[in-house]
Order: structure tokens, then C-alpha cells, then sequence
């Protein structure tokens, strides 16, 4: 779970992941590559919720790194 404490845009990174998808409260946020040309995936507001939020990760290339890093926008 990712706690947030106020709901609003976000900027999710995956530091060290490689390739795969996200899905954050049930809502495909997309996939990602670290080959590029994006380094981070657009969370929208209404995605997330006061408090805590279920982030799923499947990386199709081994570990899923350093983990999951959400900047607000």
C-alpha cells in the first residue's frame, strides 16, 4: 500500500525497474520501460484516495527495483 495524504495529480517512478505494467486502485496507469523515452507514468487525481492505496506492479524482467516513488505534480 502507498499512503498519501492528499488526494491530487501525481507522478509515479519505478527507480531500478525495468519493463512491465502499474496499476494503482484498480486503474491502469500503463506500462513502462526504462529504455524510454518516459522515466515516470501520470497519476491522475482521481485515481488516488486520502490514505492508503493499493499499487500493483508486474515487471516482466526480473525484480521490480528500488521500489515505487509518487511525486505530487
Amino acid at each position: 500500500a502507498l499512503d498519501v495524504a492528499g488526494a491530487g495529480d501525481a507522478v509515479l517512478r519505478l527507480p531500478g525497474a525495468t519493463r512491465g505494467f502499474v496499476w494503482v486502485n484498480g486503474f491502469c496507469l500503463g506500462r513502462y520501460w526504462s529504455a524510454g523515452p518516459q522515466e515516470a507514468l501520470f497519476v491522475p487525481g482521481p485515481v488516488l484516495r486520502e490514505g492508503a492505496n493499493e499499487v500493483w506492479v508486474l515487471e516482466l524482467e526480473g525484480e521490480a527495483g528500488a521500489g515505487v516513488v509518487l511525486d505530487p505534480v
